[in-house]
């Protein structure tokens, strides 16, 4: 389930997405082995964690040099229901230092970094999805995410995701701060130079990309003040 499915801005941006996947490297699929590996082996250890993959794993176009971005679900202790920070959330901390990064170690030939691009607690989504509050800042982050990311361990968000898809109206509320966030994230440099990477990857491999999916790549870039004013 995509909770932006039908926005025109997300549709392309996962069509892009998905013609890459065709072309996915070894890279990607070893990463998206090592974390569910890694997944089970955390929970084993007691803890619920999720990952939503962004960047060069989300698109199918990891090298032998690319970090593994992600963003890290989890329930913080003592029902804490805020942000993941250092005081009230050393469930965070304990994931990614002492257990990710001690697996990466261990179990991965050639060890790699890891970034963890945001945390979500399931305790605060929980309590935001009571409230159902289309201004809520962390509901529209995993709305966002599971729109345009790659998981591993899905289950563990499904009873989250069903209770937001189960109120069309907070789903809707969210959505008007979609082309925002895009024109800011296309106004971002490294976004761009993300795309140039993918695209001479499968150069490199004497892959053709049609002028249908070049200029889809471009337009996505370009949306902004234009697309923002036709109410996008």
């Amino acid at each position: 389930m995509n909770p932006f499915a039908a926005h025109p801005v997300i549709e392309d941006y996962n069509l892009i997405k998905r013609y890459f996947r065709n072309y996915e490297t070894s890279h990607s699929k070893s990463r998206m082995r090592d974390f569910r590996k890694f997944a089970r082996m955390i929970q084993e250890a007691g803890y619920v964690v999720a990952f939503d993959f962004v960047g060069s794993v989300n698109f199918g176009q990891a090298d032998s040099n690319s970090d593994v971005d992600f963003v890290l679900y989890l329930a913080c202790e003592k029902d804490y229901a805020g942000e993941c920070d250092e005081t009230h959330c050393r469930t965070k901390f304990q994931i990614e230092n002492l257990l990710i990064r001690t697996l990466i170690r261990e179990y991965v030939v050639r060890p790699y970094e890891i970034q963890v691009v945001d945390c979500l607690n399931l305790h605060l989504l929980d309590r935001e999805l009571e409230k159902g509050d289309p201004m809520s800042p962390a509901l529209f982050r995993f709305a966002f995410y599971r729109s345009i990311c790659r998981c591993v361990n899905a289950r563990v968000l499904k009873p989250y995701l069903n209770r937001l898809m189960a109120n069309p109206a907070l789903v809707e509320g969210l959505r008007s701060e979609l082309g925002a966030v895009f024109d800011g994230l296309n106004r971002w440099s490294p976004h761009s130079i993300s795309f140039s990477k993918y695209k001479s990857r499968l150069e490199d491999l004497d892959v053709r990309i049609p002028d249908s999916m070049l200029e889809k790549i471009r337009s996505h870039l370009d949306f902004g003040k234009d697309h923002m004013a036709e109410g996008i």
